[in-house]
């Protein structure tokens, strides 16, 4: 397990405020919240989760590591991350605009896309080249050289997971509670086009980020 409990509380600490801390994962789920109801509130966090636990089961087969000491691949990946940002920030831009406040009476069209979803928001983690290198940096640390590498290991990334989960459904359903003040199809559209440019400046970010490096 942990080598010992207050390191534990640290790693607890660590991982709650990097989950909180708003990104792209955050902007997804407030997004997927507003857009599809109340009734849809839990498919974007478990997407979310999904995707954190296959990059944490990387990082923790090793492959993870040798992604990030491959230049080539790793660079790869980063790209490939911000093409996806830009992708689902042209979908956001494209999107139909939808009373928000009508979707969380229940009185509106409640698109049942939850496959759509979920693949959208797991892809959003698998690509995030970020996520990788931070698992990779945050879990070795604290793991235990005298316990079992496997037990250990699993505990860490289950921490990791299910407080992703509880706090992108905290995101979600307060995000579902406040459609409903959120009146009109010109909110929505206002919505659908600021979450796209975020998507875009996140994108542009890393790509400058790249090009500083190359």
């Amino acid at each position: 397990m942990v080598n010992n409990m207050q390191n534990f509380w640290m790693y607890l600490l660590v991982v709650v405020v990097t989950c909180l801390t708003p990104g792209a994962g955050v902007l997804m789920t407030l997004n997927n919240a507003l857009r599809y109801g109340k009734a849809n509130a839990f498919v974007s966090p478990l997407g979310n989760a999904f995707g954190g636990l296959t990059m944490a089961v990387i990082c923790a087969t090793g492959l993870g590591a040798l992604i990030a000491a491959t230049p080539e691949l790793f660079i790869g990946l980063q790209f490939f991350g911000a093409a996806m940002l830009v992708y689902f920030g042209l979908r956001s831009w494209r999107a139909k605009s939808l009373d928000l406040s009508r979707l969380a009476s229940g009185n509106g069209h409640r698109p049942h896309c939850e496959r759509s979803i979920f693949w959208s928001a797991a892809m959003l983690q698998l690509t995030n080249p970020m996520l990788l290198v931070f698992l990779l940096s945050l879990m070795p640390p604290f793991l235990d050289p005298e316990a079992d590498y496997a037990s250990s290991m699993a505990m860490l990334i289950a921490v990791f997971v299910v407080i992703c989960l509880v706090v992108h459904l905290g995101y979600s359903y307060i995000a579902c509670c406040a459609s409903r003040y959120l009146k009109g199809e010109r909110f929505g559209w206002w919505m659908n086009h600021v979450s796209a440019v975020l998507f875009w400046v996140i994108a542009a970010g890393v790509v400058t980020e790249l090009l500083e490096k190359i």
